[in-house]
């Protein structure tokens, strides 16, 4: 079982791999933000820590449309064709997409037309990304977030529907228990789910964080039955603050505590 952890900045590279974890996660759209001469400063840091960047969260800014009003093909292509690009440049393996600004629908509007366009935005981003072998992740989002694919059944159907060889699934236990999913027996999307992310929170779903102990049993379990079910990815605890030497061991030791038979 591999173990990753998302980062906010280049700074906790160390900090991540002294932790012992075995690889790490940037956002896309912090990837994309960057000029030229950060991205080489990136990729050298990532090579003095000798830490694997292996995955993608927070894929775009709320100005790229996954669905809704103002959503634009060439907008979506030049957007991935950048991610792709620098990610590819990293050794990136997996790029998830959650991004709920970007596919929070008004009242009113179609679901239809919604589902037409997270459709057509997966194929281009994935035609984008394909290039460096990398796959694109659709991540069902608590409701809290967004209103627009919240349960791994609706995130199932579209990957489903589309069957595209990079296209496939992150299941994250978080967004999971808003939706009481988080104990779901997810042996039949076995084959579709290609990531998995795991966290609680400092109060507000706008702050996750690190796991918390009264929940070791939970989160122990939950990883177990993730891989005793057939997954054989990699998992990562995604949170939305900086390292934390102790908080970050506390939480990579519950997460190995969980023994897959």
């Amino acid at each position: 079982m591999q173990i990753g952890c998302t980062l906010l900045s280049p700074q906790d590279l160390d900090a991540a791999k002294e932790t012992g974890f075995g690889y790490a996660e940037f956002m896309g759209k912090y990837l994309v933000s960057l000029s030229s001469s950060e991205y080489l400063e990136l990729q050298r840091a990532v090579k003095r820590s000798r830490l694997q960047v292996a995955g993608i969260n927070g894929y775009c800014p709320e100005t790229v449309k996954i669905a809704g009003p103002g959503f634009e093909s060439e907008i979506i292509r030049k957007y991935a064709c950048q991610c792709a690009q620098k990610a590819g440049g990293l050794g990136i393996r997996f790029a998830g997409i959650g991004s709920p600004r970007s596919r929070n629908l008004p009242k009113g509007y179609s679901r239809l037309t919604a589902v037409h366009q997270l459709k057509e935005f997966l194929k281009i981003t994935a035609e984008e990304f394909e290039k460096y072998d990398i796959i694109v992740c659709l991540e069902p989002l608590a409701p809290c977030y967004c209103n627009f694919i919240n349960s791994i059944p609706e995130a199932v159907s579209i990957v489903e529907e589309l069957n595209l060889s990079n296209v496939g699934l992150v299941v994250d236990f978080y967004n999971m228990e808003y939706v009481n999913e988080a104990d779901l027996n997810l042996k039949k999307y076995r084959s579709i789910i290609k990531h998995a992310h795991i966290s609680d929170d400092d109060g507000t779903p706008s702050q996750r964080s690190y796991l918390k102990p009264e929940k070791e049993e939970i989160h122990r379990n939950r990883i177990r039955r993730l891989y005793e079910n057939g997954y054989q990815g990699a998992i990562s605890l995604e949170i939305d603050c900086r390292i934390d030497a102790a908080r970050s061991a506390r939480s990579l030791e519950i997460m190995k505590s969980a023994k897959v038979r």
